[in-house]
């Protein structure tokens, strides 16, 4: 086999390399970088909060506005215009501190009081020149158990960007609002929220943004021999097999062409990419263990397969069952599957 002028050490992370901004990626990454601006100028602290499900590219937003304002070196030190960081599972304020000081590169990030520690970051981030901190995993300061937000860190937070006069930007699942909402002041700096959504396949809108990249990820991958891409039963089949999550898009592929490589081929057809779904998804997921192929060749095209595949992806993964007595739900033909129709 020979993949031209690509080494195989270089294909293995073609997917990753590979990236296909849709429209509310874009827009989440244009509402950053409006923040970032305007906080150069502006006074008080503008916030952001990016919300969605899992896997629909929130941290890939930050990586990329990350990689268009890398640290760097200057004559009067070292520049971090954007800190990002992730907010580790329960969060207390010494650790999000010690986090952040690593981030800048304290190299005493873990020594010290609280109070000590907070007053050292705020040195950091004024010598840094920080206009952004970035915190992925905002989620985690709401405790899903308790139902309970982590008050103390969230009132630090909000005291934080008040003193450094910088701006915030927070991504994370939807459960991450209960936080911004129950501290009054922390609020009020909030913009209005961008939601980046699971891909609708009854959404027209959707479905041709959904379509839009696997074709363009078809492009990227090239070196390597695909179905048709861009035919609506191949971007059906992958739209069930991933919830329409773009992370388990990026997933499965990367499954694909690794299988692809360690077998020597440059070919991936249908039954390639069912073993790679089952090596990249199905394992774990109960219901899809059941059963569920959308890659196999009697795979069948019907409008009743749509709630599950919704699931996918959500810490629930149970259907809603038909009450007794209800209608189930009507066969449909697969040209009007494949066109969104009802």
């Amino acid at each position: 086999m020979s993949f031209a002028n690509n080494s195989k050490r270089d294909l293995y992370g073609l997917v990753d390399r590979t990236l296909i901004p849709h429209t509310w990626f874009n827009q989440a990454l244009s509402s950053i970088d409006q923040c970032f601006r305007v906080m150069q100028t502006c006074a008080d602290p503008v916030c952001l909060a990016i919300v969605g499900d899992s896997r629909t590219g929130k941290s890939r937003v930050l990586e990329q506005f990350g990689y268009q304002h890398r640290p760097k070196r200057t004559k009067a030190g070292r520049v971090v215009a954007f800190l990002r960081v992730k907010v580790p599972s329960k969060p207390t304020v010494k650790g999000l501190v010690t986090l952040l000081l690593y981030a800048l590169g304290d190299p005493a990030s873990d020594s010290g009081t609280e109070i000590a520690k907070t007053l050292r970051l705020l040195t950091l981030l004024k010598q840094a020149k920080t206009v952004i901190l970035a915190l992925d995993e905002f989620q985690h300061f709401y405790d899903k158990t308790t139902h309970s937000v982590q008050h103390l860190v969230a009132d630090w937070l909000k005291v934080l960007v008040d003193e450094a006069h910088i701006g915030l930007i927070v991504t994370g699942l939807p459960t991450c609002m209960a936080v911004i909402e129950q501290n009054e002041q922390l609020a009020g700096r909030f913009m209005a929220p961008i939601h980046l959504p699971r891909f609708d396949w009854n959404i027209a809108e959707h479905r041709a943004e959904f379509g839009g990249i696997l074709a363009a990820m078809g492009e990227s991958l090239s070196v390597f021999e695909w179905p048709k891409l861009d035919a609506p039963e191949i971007i059906f089949r992958f739209y069930c097999a991933t919830g329409g999550l773009i992370g388990y898009l990026t997933k499965l592929l990367k499954q694909a062409t690794w299988d692809a490589l360690d077998a020597g081929r440059n070919t991936i057809g249908l039954p390639d990419l069912s073993i790679a779904h089952n090596k990249a998804l199905v394992k774990g997921n109960i219901l899809l263990q059941n059963g569920f192929a959308p890659f196999d060749k009697d795979f069948h095209f019907g409008l009743e397969i749509l709630p599950l595949v919704r699931t996918i992806g959500t810490a629930c993964e149970e259907p809603a069952k038909p009450r007794n007595g209800s209608r189930q739900p009507r066969k449909a033909k697969a040209a009007d599957v494949l066109a969104g129709k009802n």
